[in-house]
C-alpha cells in the first residue's frame, strides 16, 4: 500500500455529494484503506458498479426517455442518495477507528507483536541464524519482548509473565544441568510451572539450541 496524506476529519465524505454519485466509491475506498476495513472498499466497489451500470443503461440509445432510461436514472439517483447516507454513517466509525489506529501506544503494541511473531518464526525456521542474531537476549535483535530461555540472562527471564527472580534463577540452574529446554511444555513440566503461566509464556519465549 502506498503512502498518502490522510484527509482531516473524514472529509472523504465530500466525494459522495458530487453529482451524481460518480465519486462515492472514491471516498469509501479511501476510508476503507485508511481504516484498514476491506468491507468499506467492497461497498465502494458496489457503488462504482451501480454508477457505471446507470451510465450504460441510459446510453443505450439516443433517446432520453423510455423504460430503460427511467430505470437508469432511478438507479443513478437512488445510488447517489444511498451513497451519501452510507458515507455519513461510516464516517462515525471511520473517525473512531482511525483515532485508535493512530494511537502511539497501540502502534507500539502492534509492532511488538509483529516482531514477537517474526522472532518465533525465525527461531523455528532457522535456529542458527536466530542464535547468531542473539534473538531473545539483551543487546541482540529487537524481538519485541521474546526471550530465549536457553541463553537469556536471569534478569530477562524474570521479566517474563508469571516468572519471579527466584524462579528465573532456578530455570538458569536447570538449563545448565540439562543442556537447555526444548519447548515451553518442557520448561513447564521440568520447572513445575502452573498451567496458566505456561500459557502466558507461549508467545514470549523461544528455545534456541545451546
Amino acid at each position: 500500500m502506498g503512502h498518502y496524506a490522510p484527509m482531516p476529519r473524514g472529509r472523504w465524505v465530500i466525494a459522495s455529494f458530487i453529482p451524481i454519485g460518480w465519486l462515492t466509491w472514491v471516498g469509501l475506498g479511501y476510508a476503507g484503506f485508511r481504516a484498514k476495513r476491506p468491507l468499506w472498499v467492497g461497498i465502494g466497489v458496489v457503488y462504482a458498479l451501480i454508477a457505471a451500470a446507470a451510465i450504460v443503461v441510459t446510453s443505450l440509445d439516443d433517446n432520453i426517455t423510455g423504460a430503460e432510461d427511467d430505470l437508469g436514472y432511478l438507479a443513478m439517483f437512488a445510488g447517489w442518495a444511498a451513497g451519501i447516507v452510507h458515507s455519513l454513517v461510516i464516517r462515525k466509525a471511520y473517525l473512531r477507528r482511525v483515532a485508535m489506529l493512530d494511537d502511539p501506544a497501540l502502534q507500539s503494541a502492534r509492532l511488538a507483536r509483529e516482531r514477537q511473531a517474526y522472532a518465533r518464526e525465525l527461531a523455528l525456521r532457522d535456529p542458527q541464524l536466530a542464535r547468531e542474531a542473539q534473538i531473545g537476549r539483551s543487546g541482540g535483535f529487537d524481538e519485541g519482548g521474546v526471550v530465549d530461555v536457553n541463553h537469556a540472562l536471569v534478569e530477562d527471564i524474570a521479566d517474563l509473565p508469571g516468572i519471579d527472580a527466584e524462579t528465573a534463577r532456578r530455570i538458569v540452574t536447570a538449563r545448565e544441568e540439562l543442556g537447555g529446554f526444548s519447548t515451553v511444555a518442557d520448561l513447564g513440566m521440568t520447572m513445575d510451572l502452573p498451567g496458566d503461566v505456561v500459557e502466558d509464556l507461549r508467545g514470549r519465549v523461544v528455545f534456541l539450541p545451546r
